[in-house]
């Protein structure tokens, strides 16, 4: 009886993960917009923005988002070099990975309450630094366990991936098993696959709406609330990690 619930709870687990990392995205993504006029996660908006601000001489808004670029890409840099140790699949080092996202993010938070003048300027660019790398090294994490057709840190790939799904469900049929080589309890079927990319999509847009809302009402609480969620996601990584 054991087993059998375990066979079961570990796909549902590992989507519950999947969604949350996304709405880590989503908040990050909105806080560091509101915050620095840039953004930290997505890094497609993030390199529209660089362009418009330099074609418009703004050179304090460019610096924002080649931080937040080159930063990203030294978090993806790490994460790779954390989980690229061992093979395709869930292993101690994607836990690990996921442990230190959730500590920059969590220095993140508490520099996000610091308001000291004197230095705030130093303050922003690593606070831009240090969301920008979390998102990183997620980015990395993720792209680490092919999972096909999911991604958790920009939304254009998000919706590609529905079209081409929704496409191939209409041709094939979305009942049709596929052939799962990974090592981790992905979606069985087109079905399923499909299911996990909409909700991904709207808890990302969601979180970003509801991120939004509580910016706008002035919350002093806001920078918790990524910390809230990837704290989330790291305790039920542990319990995943023990089932898997």
């Amino acid at each position: 009886m054991q087993l059998s619930s375990n066979i079961h709870l570990k796909p549902l687990l590992f989507d519950i993960i999947l969604v949350l990392l996304a709405a880590v995205a989503g908040s990050i993504d909105v806080i560091s917009y509101f915050q620095f006029h840039t953004f930290t996660a997505n890094m497609t908006g993030n390199t529209i923005l660089l362009g418009l601000s330099i074609g418009e001489g703004k050179l304090a808004s460019s610096m924002h988002s080649m931080t937040a670029l080159l930063a990203f890409i030294g978090g993806a840099f790490i994460g790779a070099a954390i989980v690229e140790k061992r093979d395709r699949g869930w292993s101690s080092n994607i836990t690990r990975s996921i442990a230190v996202e959730s500590i920059i993010i969590a220095a993140f938070s508490a520099l996000s309450f610091y308001h000291a003048p004197s230095v705030s300027n130093f303050i922003l660019y690593i606070s831009i630094i240090l969301s920008a790398a979390a998102m990183g090294m997620q980015s990395a994490a993720i792209r680490h366990l092919k999972i096909p057709g999911v991604v958790t840190t920009f939304i254009t790939g998000t919706v590609t991936s529905i079209a081409m799904s929704a496409v191939s469900g209409l041709r094939m049929g979305f009942k049709k098993h596929e052939k799962n080589n990974s090592k981790i309890p992905v979606a069985k079927n087109l079905e399923q696959r499909v299911t996990l990319q909409v909700i991904i999509f709207f808890v990302y847009v969601l979180t970003a709406v509801f991120t939004g809302w509580i910016e706008y009402h002035g919350a002093t609480f806001l920078p918790v609330f990524p910390l809230v969620l990837i704290v989330g996601v790291l305790m039920i990584v542990m319990k995943f990690r023990k089932l898997y």
